[in-house]
């Protein structure tokens, strides 16, 4: 049986038995966003300059994930699923399996096209199931997986760790109220739709939302779409209960920009809390937008005559959910499939990853044709992964490069990492007080350095402790790379006021 690890008061610890998202031991289940963000100390990541105070012979190589070759992991199977399943949606681990809430679009005869919130789930995350859940009436049978019919798009659900009886998952997204909506259930199956306040609009929003629970802050949290110069863009919005909404700011937080391309424009963007920070996977649309005068749906569609139409998914983060910052070179984090396949031409993801193993797993649905050519189109969901906090490394060719941490307070005289070295190569480390010079008896001599591919390497000294006048007070590593690429480090016995998180929003 695959081992399953999940992320828990800073560390890597087993989950139990068929990979449920449990604490261990005693406790209440982790929710998503609780499994994926950990708790402090945070495992440093080099998404920006953060943690590097100097670096010297070292490349900052961002990664995106592998497409699974057994894709499409769910395929277009059942004739409800009409232009087939898609995620926009939601996966997660939840009693002891994988489950997710997708999306389809169905043309019902009379009463043209309707959103179908299915569900499927899966012990492994590669061999999924649709139960048969006789919930909902198709064509006068109920022997289906659908959980609605035509009451919310972009479906996020959220497990709720202390709810009030009846709503131990609410399902998030744009609903009957033409705005951002919820519904409750107690098993994540049948959802409540009709209960004031529920059925009112949340806030105002456009036709994409995406929604999550900050365990950072204690707010639930939603990205929804709405307009800049660029035309679309994601906004953000808060909620103490997840009932009553509002906007730290009014506008939009995350556009195009001036390092993307013209016909460049922000359909939509999943959040999830990572390591301290918030991942956003933008669902980026190559299409040209209005240059000028007041908005309209033909104005909108005569600009985008020419455009490619497409959309992909790239990559941001940020410390506080309003000031975003993406990798220069805006490659695709998910690229679209070669012509022909299933996802040539649309990619929208889940609300976030889930962990599996030593991996994340990203699900995502894709589309074999582009925005606004529907005719004959085919949607299935596919799955792209890669390591454990691998969305960045530090990097060193046959030449050794280094680079000096910020400064910790840590007690112990040992170092996590998640690194990988090719033949020849290492990580090896020295510690350093605060104005950068060796600490006796931790130089990179007294080390025993790392070498294989691990997410939970270690790094330490043959001193095995820190004498007594050397325990407080700061200290740096200068790590030192040759053929490796160093994903993320951890001092141990971090002094956690450093990780204090994001601030109030």
């Amino acid at each position: 049986m695959k081992k399953c690890f999940l992320l828990f008061a800073g560390a890597l610890v087993m989950a139990p038995a068929g990979c449920a998202a449990e604490a261990p031991g005693p406790g209440p289940a982790l929710t998503l966003e609780q499994s994926l963000a950990g708790s402090a100390p945070f495992r440093r990541l080099f998404l920006d300059a953060m943690v590097v105070e100097e670096s010297r012979g070292l490349q900052r190589v961002f990664h995106a994930p592998r497409k699974h070759p057994a894709n499409p992991v769910l395929p277009r199977t059942y004739e409800w699923e009409g232009w087939g399943p898609y995620l926009y949606g939601t996966v997660m681990w939840d009693g002891g399996k994988l489950r997710m809430w997708y999306n389809c679009l169905t043309d019902v005869e009379g009463s043209g096209l309707h959103t179908m919130a299915c569900y499927a789930e899966s012990p492994d995350g590669i061999k999924w199931e649709r139960p048969r859940l006789g919930l909902v009436d198709w064509k006068g049978s109920k022997a289906n997986n659908i959980v609605g019919d035509n009451t919310c798009s972009v479906s996020s659900v959220i497990k709720n760790l202390s709810p009030s009886p009846g709503r131990e998952y609410a399902m998030y997204g744009f609903g009957r109220q033409s705005g951002p909506s919820v519904g409750f259930s107690s098993d994540g199956l049948k959802f409540n739709w009709d209960a004031s306040p529920e059925k009112s609009q949340l806030f105002k929003s456009s036709d994409v939302t995406n929604f999550f629970y900050n365990p950072y802050t204690k707010l639930y949290t939603s990205t929804w779409k709405t307009a800049s110069r660029r035309h679309r863009a994601a906004g953000i919005a808060v909620s103490q209960d997840g009932i009553k909404w509002r906007k730290p700011v009014e506008t939009a937080v995350f556009v195009a920009d001036d390092l993307d391309p013209d016909a460049t424009q922000v359909y939509g963007m999943p959040v999830f809390p990572y390591q301290g920070m918030y991942i956003g996977l933008p669902w980026m649309y190559h299409s040209r937008y209005l240059k000028y005068g007041p908005y309209s749906a033909n104005r909108m569609n005569e600009a985008q005559i020419g455009s490619d139409c497409t959309v992909d998914v790239q990559m941001a983060w940020s410390w506080d959910l309003i000031n975003w910052t993406r990798p220069r070179d805006r490659e695709p984090f998910i690229a679209l499939g070669e012509k022909g396949s299933f996802d040539s031409g649309m990619i929208f993801t889940a609300r976030a990853p889930v962990i599996v193993g030593d991996e994340l797993y990203f699900y995502y649905g894709g589309f074999d044709q582009v925005h606004d050519d529907y005719k004959g189109i085919k949607a299935e969901i596919g799955l792209a992964t890669m390591r454990l906090d691998g969305f960045c490394s530090m990097r060193a060719g046959a030449t050794e490069g280094s680079f000096i941490s910020r400064r910790e307070v840590f007690r112990t005289p040992r170092v996590t990492v998640n690194a990988v070295t090719q033949p020849g190569g290492y990580v090896t480390a020295e510690l350093l007080d605060r104005d950068n010079n060796v600490l006796k008896g931790f130089a990179r001599e007294d080390c025993v350095p790392f070498a294989g591919d691990s997410v939970r390497g270690q790094i330490a000294w043959k001193t095995k402790a820190f004498p007594g006048g050397m325990l407080e007070g700061d200290k740096k590593v200068r790590f030192f790379l040759k053929n490796a690429d160093l994903y993320s480090y951890l001092p141990a016995d971090i002094n956690t006021e450093l990780d204090k998180g994001a601030p109030d929003l």
